[in-house]
This record gives structure tokens, sequence and C-alpha cells, in this order.
């Protein structure tokens, strides 16, 4: 850089940096859907409208045989670091991370991201949408690592967890918590929100960079869990799936093998034994499982609409034609609302009772996708979503593993065609690098870097005809257990203990002692229908073989297939800090992590500073909302808590005297029943008991944040509209969750008034 540096400046001369940036080079955008079925957009069969992603396949080519791990974040971190799940350390999702190497929840420094690569090569790099890569204790404020940025993304927006209400987000721009731009009554929707920030992030760049090729990873919180769409969105599927899965299965197969995405002669797999036959299932229940999924289709079209705008956003630039466009599903569609499908899948997420009865679903028909509602489509729906496949996310045969991807890229020599060459989700980084004419590098920031597992498919995308260029892959996910090698594949019956409706009805082992291995030939039978395990045990043995080098090599063991709960004696949480007691002012917003955790009793005590007014009304503290949550509060001079656990309240309310300095609440978590009592200054009011059919907690699948003095979004009662400020003499409150003892009114107050 430097050339000659003499005494002075005027006799020294320098050379120049040279451009920070390849000239003319592509730009690079990762479209990322979560729990789309193979079969659920119109280029690859579906009736769902997505005009957009179909466009991109008229751009480019559509994959028949890509694959993915069958679950969200280990999809995700093997497209990031073109290297295999475990071996990076996401075997599994990060809300637990486990103390074994292939489960911790953090990628080795030695595991360089496609973004961090491509930033050092001069690429402005930019993240919108779910991330899910955060280790659980890391998500309230750092440390940073694991996040976008802390992986060579140099700014972001979106969401850290694995889902989040779609009307209501809990939000993350760069390392800041912040709330939506908008609310829900005016119209907000995530969809909507990402287009805008990405449309508005690419803008800025042009603005100040004109020419820098730019990645932007685009990550839609859709169409996975809550189905959340406009209604008008919603009912322009009225009456579309009234003839039921099966009649969809098979009109869907005869569109994909007009399509070319499925070879002629495939026939359907058969319906197991756990999926109701459509003919036999009453006409009520047929109109709600209809209904829910005329909302799952809205949704999908929703977001490939907002998907689109930021397309059109490139077209009108002229940038869609310099841009290498990757859009891909990170598993199949999802079976997570059980047999029936759920109004609210927070219940089946944390289910620890009996199958909530059938007639509550048809109570909260109405509000199906909509504000009220954390909707999830019954698992016929995903069973059809992965057409002609067998089974769903979480499991390793096709259904599970085998995934929509499309790319469109500069250059590409028969738009519009497919490929059918077996591939994975590691080979789209290197991928990537190729089409740019990036050599992998050795190290970065001075680590040196472990080998790819991806391999590019840069040759398959010049030529329909090429050699596959990849020959193996082992899978794991929660258990289930599969290995791909020339065409042949082997895979294991194992049912997870993820859902309870599974482990009851899937036919197959809950013991990796027991379990049996299946082998197939995927050359002449598309859908894994004939079983050759007994035909061919020398080549099941082989594959078996294969399957536990692969194991050693990448750090799968020990097998894991607990619900996530379960875990908790491995748990990996080092930034996790217990307190007992919190001290919380108006105005606070206290994420879950750092928040009181009730696991027995807990005293809350709430001051005021020259005591209540009469008929007072606000909220004193809220977390959640009124799908899952609780909230403290004032409402005609009553004191008031209110318990919403998964759409059912519970409420003890009782009035106070005007002018007291101090309400308080205690609680007592015993099994199922929440022992309430109420106080007026130190006198008892009134008690009750919440039977509450499990933990209180987690409020939100998303983290729910504890607010105090206000309400944020949807209340927890309806007995409150947002924001139900507290009255302005509210001091805070003290959150004391060690063993109660008894209560000392002015020890009370002035913990509760500490602040004045």
């Amino acid at each position: 850089m430097t050339g000659n540096i003499a005494l002075s400046i005027a006799d020294s001369t320098s050379t120049g940096p040279g451009p920070p940036f390849p000239a003319d080079a592509p730009n690079v955008l990762m479209i990322v859907l979560d729990d789309l079925g193979f079969a659920q957009a119109g280029c690859y069969g579906s009736d769902i409208d997505t005009p957009n992603l179909d466009r991109l396949a008229q751009r480019g080519v559509r994959f028949t045989n890509f694959h993915t791990t069958a679950i969200c974040s280990p999809t995700r971190a093997c497209l990031l670091t073109g290297r295999n799940h475990h071996r990076v350390g996401m075997g599994l999702v990060p809300d637990l991370p486990l103390n074994f190497p292939g489960y911790t929840g953090e990628f080795p420094r030695a595991a360089g991201t496609l973004a961090h690569v491509l930033r050092d090569q001069g690429w402005a790099t930019r993240a919108v949408g779910k991330w899910h890569l955060v280790p659980w204790d890391q998500r309230d404020s750092g440390p940073f690592h694991m996040w976008p940025s802390g992986l060579g993304f140099e700014r972001y927006y979106g969401f850290l967890n694995a889902e989040t209400n779609q009307w209501t987000p809990n939000l993350v721009r760069d390392h800041d918590h912040i709330e939506p731009p908008a609310s829900p009554d005016e119209g907000y929707h995530l969809d909507a929100d990402l287009a805008d920030q990405a449309i508005a992030q690419l803008r800025q760049l042009r603005q100040n960079r004109p020419h820098q090729p730019f990645f932007l990873y685009y990550a839609t919180g859709a169409p996975h869990a809550p189905h959340h769409a406009p209604t008008e969105w919603v009912d322009r599927y009225r009456g579309r799936f009234d003839a039921g899965w099966d009649a969809w299965r098979e009109q869907t197969l005869a569109r994909a093998q007009d399509l070319g995405v499925v070879p002629a002669d495939v026939e359907l797999s058969e319906r197991p034994p756990w999926v109701e036959a459509w003919d036999d299932i009453d006409d009520e229940r047929r109109r709600l499982y209809a209904r829910i999924m005329e909302v799952y289709a809205g949704f999908v079209s929703h977001t490939d609409h907002h998907i689109g705008r930021v397309l059109d956003h490139l077209e009108s630039t002229g940038e869609l034609d310099e841009t290498i466009v990757m859009v891909i599903s990170d598993n199949g569609a999802s079976p997570e609302g059980g047999p029936h499908g759920t109004w609210n899948v927070m219940r089946q997420y944390v289910k620890t009772q009996d199958r909530e009865p059938i007639a509550d679903e048809f109570a909260h028909i109405h509000e199906l996708g909509g504000h009220r509602a954390y909707n999830h489509y019954p698992w016929g729906w995903a069973w059809a979503g992965n057409t002609p496949f067998r089974r769903w996310k979480r499991y390793t045969f096709e259904g599970g593993v085998r995934d929509p991807l499309i790319v469109s890229w500069p250059g590409c020599p028969d738009p519009g065609a497919t490929r059918d060459q077996y591939c994975h989700v590691t080979d789209l980084m290197p991928t990537v690098l190729d089409l740019l004419g990036i050599t992998p590098p050795a190290t970065l920031d001075g680590t040196e870097q472990m080998t790819l597992d991806g391999v590019s498919l840069g040759e398959v995308l010049a030529d329909p005809d090429a050699a596959e260029t990849r020959t193996t892959q082992y899978y794991e996910c929660w258990g289930s257990r599969a290995m791909y090698a020339d065409g042949w594949k082997a895979v294991t019956n194992h049912v997870s203990q993820f859902h309870p409706d599974e482990m009851e009805l899937i036919v197959g082992s809950h013991d990796f002692a027991t379990d049996e291995w299946e082998l197939f030939d995927t050359r002449s039978d598309f859908t894994e229908s004939s079983n050759l395990a007994e035909q061919r045990p020398d080549k099941l043995a082989e594959l078996v073989a294969l399957w536990e080098a692969e194991a050693e090599r990448n750090q799968v063991l020990p097998l894991n297939d607990r619900a996530p709960r379960a875990n908790a004696e491995h748990m990996r949480m080092p930034w996790l800090s217990f307190r007992t007691v919190h001290h919380l002012r108006p105005g606070d917003k206290v994420h879950e992590l750092s928040g009181p955790m009730i696991f027995g009793r807990c005293r809350i005590t709430a001051g005021f500073d020259g005591g209540v007014a009469a008929n007072a009304s606000g909220v004193l503290f809220e977390q959640g909302d009124w799908v899952n949550g609780w909230a403290l509060f004032l409402h005609d001079g009553h004191l008031h808590l209110a318990v919403n656990l998964h759409g059912s309240e519970h409420r003890l309310a009782a009035p106070i005297t005007a002018g007291r300095d101090l309400v308080a609440v205690d609680l007592s978590l015993d099994d199922d029943r929440l022992l309430v009592e109420l106080r007026d200054g130190g006198e008892p009011l009134t008690t009750g008991t919440f039977t509450i059919g499990g933990p209180m907690g987690p409020w939100a699948s998303d983290g729910a944040f504890l607010t105090v003095g206000y309400a944020r979004h949807f209340p927890v009662s309806d007995l409150y509209q947002p924001p139900a400020p507290a009255p302005s003499n509210f001091t805070g409150l003290v959150f004391d969750t060690a063993p109660a003892p008894e209560f000392d009114f002015e020890a009370e107050l002035r913990r509760a008034m500490r602040h004045q």
C-alpha cells in the first residue's frame, strides 16, 4: 500500500489501496422460507398462488432433488457455513443448547459464514427476518458472536427466535430490541415490514454505494406458525380445500407431473393410518380443517406478494438481472398442529395434559388467522403439503428433508427448466462462491478454517445433464436418522418425543435400541414406498455402517429425541443468571431471560406515591397477551391479576381502598394449581385458585417481554386496552421469588418506594 516513506510527506510516495470491491460483481439474494412443503408453491404443483416464486422459477431453474436437515436452525447453519450442522454445533435448535459438541448452539470460529467471506471480499451484507441461531441465554443482550453482526452481517432487522406473532413481533434492529413501527390496528404485518426494511436498506446502500455488490439474506417468518394473514388474503381461498387432503394430493401430483418436477410414472405414497381419510371425517370437522388450510394458503400468498415487492424493487433498478437469487424452504411442511390443527399452537408446544377438546377449535373458527389466534393447520395438510412423499418436518424421510430450491442467476442457459441431480443445503455456500469466482479462504480473521462439506453445483447449473456432484449425505434430526449414498437411502423408523400426539399415534420405535432401518432405492422408488431391507441386507448394513462413520466424524452423538424441556440436566447456558428479587420501574421492558421466573412462590408489591386514587385504572405489569400471558392491573378501583393460559383466562379481583400506598400479590405454584392472594396495603383482600394445567410460561415462543406501567399490543384481559398506562404516581414493582416470609407492611413499602 505504501511506496517510499521519507522525512517529509513532500518527498514521500505512496500507492493507492485498490478498489474495495470487485467491479460488476453479481449481487446475492438468498430467500429462506420456513416450513414450506415440497408441494406448496405453484411452480412445484400447488394450487396456492405464488406468482413471484413462479416468476423466479421461470427466470432460473427448480431443483427436484434438493435436501435439508428436516428442521430450521440446523438447515440455516448448513446454508450459511457450508458445513454439516452437527459439525458446527447446531445439531438441533439452540433454544436449549447442550453440553455436547454437536449441540452447543454456537459455531466454532473455524466455521466462517458466507456473509463473513463476502463481507471481507467487499460485498455489503444485510440480513432481514428470522435468525434462530442464537443460544437461548444470549438473546436478551448478547454476547453477540452468534447474532447476525457476529457472523458477517453488517445490518440486521428481524427476530431471533423460532417464530413470532406476525401481528406483534418481538423485533431486533442490529443489537437492540425494538417495537414494531405500527400497530395491528394500523394494519401492521411482519411480512410487509420485512419487505419494507429490505427495500429501505437496498435503497440506502445505493444512495451511498451505487456500485457495491450486496448479499441480502431474506428469511421470512412464514409460513411457519402462527399462520397469520389479512382477511382479504384468506378469503380468496374460501372453498378451495373443501374436497380435503386426499383429493388435494392427487390433484397436486398431477400438476407436479405436468410441470416436470415429479416423474410421470410416480404414484403417491400411501396415507399412513394416523392421518384420517377425508371421507371418514364428519362435516363439522371438515369445515374446520378446510378453513384452517384456507388461512395457511392466504399466508403463503401474502408472503409471496411481499417477496415480489423486493423483486420488483430490484427489477425497477435494473439489478434483478445482475443478482444470483436462491429460494429454499428449510424443511418439509410442519405437523405441529397435531391431528386436528389448533387455534393456539402454544398449547401444542407446552402441552402437559390431554388433547384439547375439538369443541375449543370450533369455538375459535372465526378468529383463525387474526389477532386473537395463534393457529396451525392439522397434520393431514402437512402430509399433503409434502406430496408425493412420506412424513413431514423433523423426520428424515423425504417428506421432512426434500424441499423446494429455486436458483436464478445471470447467464442461466435454460430458464424455466428443472435439475434432478441430488444435492444438499451445504452445497449452496460453495455454489455461490463458485458463481462469484471466490476461492473459499483458508483463514478468516487469523483462524484456520474447517473444510467445507458442501460441493459446488456450478456444473449442474450450467448443464442439466451434468453428473451429480454430491453422492453421499447423512441425516439426523431429533433421533430420526438416514443415510444416502449413490441413490440408496436407509432410514430409521424412530418417532421422537417432541409432540405427544406423534408419540401416541405414529407407528414406529421410541427406543434407539429397537429402531429398525428401512432401505430404499430412490432412483426407482421416488416416494420411499418399497422397503428393500430384507432383500438387500448387505446394502443396508453398508449404509448403516456409513452412517455410523459419518456420525463419528460430525459429532452427532449422543442421540437426542426428547422434548426440549426434558434436557435440562445437560443444558449449556452460562449466560443465564437467576435473581430472586427484581426492582422494576415504570417504563421498564424486561426480556423473559432477565425477568422474574416463577418456579414456586412469588410476592409482587406495587408502590404509589401518595396512595392509589379512587377508581384508578392502568397496567402495573404485563407479560404476553390474550393468547398466553399474565398481567396485574387496576380497573375501576379494583386490583386484578389475570392469567391467560393458552387462551383460557383466569382472573381474581378485589376492590382496594383509595389512598393506599401499597398493593401486593402472593403466588404459590403447586403442580397445575396457582394459589393467589391479593393484598390491600398489608391486609389480605381475597384468595383464589387457578387450575392452569401446566407451567406458567413460556408466555410466548419469541421471548415475551415483561412491561412495567404499560401494555404493549394485545392485552392479556379485555378489561384494559393497550397501552393502558398506570397511574402517574405508580412508583414501581418488586418481584420476590424467594420463599415468602410473613407480610411485613413497612418493609414491603420501603422496597416498593425505594426509587422515590
